[in-house]
């Protein structure tokens, strides 16, 4: 194995527990946008995009491993996703934030799956 391919596995080491917990986290305000919203849905779901952030970043980094030829995750889909949910939050609407919410937490369960994967081959 490559140093790069060994630095990937760490990476997604790293990230795999991560998603774990932002499955959760993703569940939970999808409830809270759909109805259940708390005193502070919205400062959680700021906690939640920056962890996003970071996911996004490790998956950049693997994404030759994780998703060759984009054969796993639909790029374009997640794109879209994230598009979604800035225009949601911008204009405050909760019912699209529970959208483009979804998409987005199937996108971190598809990773999670693929680095589990990844792992357990290393």
């Amino acid at each position: 194995m490559s140093k790069l391919e060994l630095e990937q596995i760490e990476a997604l080491q790293a990230a795999s527990p991560y998603c774990e917990k932002l499955i959760t986290a993703i569940s939970r305000i999808i409830d809270e946008y759909s109805g259940n919203k708390l005193p502070d849905t919205d400062e959680y779901m700021h906690h939640i995009l920056m962890g996003l952030y970071w996911i996004f970043s490790i998956y950049g980094s693997t994404q030759d491993m994780i998703n060759p030829n984009g054969a796993v995750i639909d790029q374009d889909e997640v794109n879209a996703y994230v598009l979604e949910l800035n225009k949601a939050n911008q204009d405050e609407d909760d019912a699209a934030r529970v959208e483009a919410f979804t998409g987005i937490l199937k996108f971190v369960e598809d990773f999670k799956r693929e680095a589990d994967l990844k792992i357990a081959a290393a």
